[in-house]
């Protein structure tokens, strides 16, 4: 099963992160939460601590006394580093068993501030995301969560350790709930990204079946044909996921099928694709909302021998769009015509 780590300082978001992930059914483990549950399913965890303290950590409900054991080991390093050699352990093997527990999913997050910073962990992680956002942001969003003064929240900010965004996929949380829910659709269903090249690990995963990838009169973004059904086809939408049912005659063009007018004929849309590619490099296309003269320019550049008379700028406007949906959500690396025949040999 596939591990990836979300983490982040305090007030990035990463817990808003993780909820979106749990709405669409991605187990999640919460270091802090079963950490604070390990002091009372674990027998042996208190009177190992107090032992190596020496002092006593249950209140008289018998339970931990996380009053007196915050107290002990704020500013003290040997003490912190105490009861993380007794935690630790029993928290990796808890977070082992509860990931051995989830068969049917695609892969499982682990969500901590700290967990990357202990060498307990290392080569845990599959991937790693860092959800971050400004500083003042941050700061704004842990004084309304916890109720804290500035002074106390900007404290426990200069405490935490930096965390590298080396190696990791970087979520930036400074808009709005909204635009925090696209980012989480791109970096973890998003088939052209970090994280599904690194748990797929797959090339053929990855690629994208221009064949398979379609157009419907009206509907705005691409979609995937997933099957036929009794009065048309079910396709999945690039950007929500969501399944459709689509009638014959709803006007369904596959990407494969379409080409642009050139001076010396017609080039696959597939073609077009790969010379904005190399033309853009990792930026989107302009927006179909651009100006004329900036769809046209970059068409200059990628297929400079269009045909002006049957390639219009409604028509730029509508490759640029598919472009970035394909960028965004799926993959500019496409499946050729052999792979597509062996596969359809495979399958016969």
């Amino acid at each position: 099963m596939k591990t990836v780590i979300v983490t982040g300082g305090i007030g990035s978001g990463k817990s808003a992160v993780c909820a979106l992930l749990r709405e669409r059914g991605i187990p999640v483990y919460d270091c802090d939460a079963r950490a604070k549950a390990l002091y009372d399913e674990n027998p042996a965890l208190i009177p190992a601590l107090e032992k190596a303290l020496d002092m006593p950590l249950r209140g008289g409900d018998g339970h931990l006394d996380k009053v007196a054991l915050a107290q002990r080991i704020f500013s003290n390093e040997k003490a912190r580093e105490t009861v993380e050699a007794a935690l630790y352990p029993a928290l990796l093997a808890d977070f082992k068993a509860w990931r051995s527990a989830q068969e049917e999913a695609p892969f499982v997050v682990l969500e901590s501030a700290i967990i990357l910073s202990k060498p307990l962990f290392r080569g845990l992680a599959d991937a790693v995301v860092l959800v971050d956002a400004s500083p003042e942001i941050r700061l704004r969003r842990a004084m309304k969560r916890d109720g804290a003064t500035e002074e106390a929240v900007r404290g426990r900010m200069a405490a935490q350790a930096p965390i590298s965004s080396a190696d990791a996929c970087v979520i930036r949380n400074d808009g709005t709930p909204e635009d925090l829910r696209k980012e989480v659709e791109r970096v973890f269903f998003g088939k052209n990204d970090y994280i599904c090249k690194i748990l797929k690990n797959d090339t053929k995963a990855m690629k994208t079946d221009l064949a398979k990838t379609l157009s419907i009169r009206g509907q705005h973004g691409l979609f995937t044909y997933i099957a036929q059904s009794r009065t048309g086809a079910i396709a999945e939408s690039f950007e929500d996921k969501k399944r459709y049912n689509f009638s014959a005659n709803s006007g369904i063009t596959t990407l494969a099928d379409i080409s642009i007018y050139t001076a010396d004929g017609e080039v696959k849309l597939q073609e077009v694709f790969g010379k904005m590619h190399e033309v853009l490099g990792d930026k989107d296309a302009p927006s179909a909302k651009a100006a004329p003269e900036e769809l046209k320019a970059l068409f200059v550049k990628a297929l400079p021998d269009y045909d002006g008379e049957r390639f219009y700028v409604s028509h730029m406007k509508k490759v640029v769009e598919w472009y970035n949906a394909l960028k965004n959500y799926a993959s500019l690396d496409f499946v050729t015509d052999e792979e597509r025949e062996a596969e359809a040999a495979k399958e016969a």
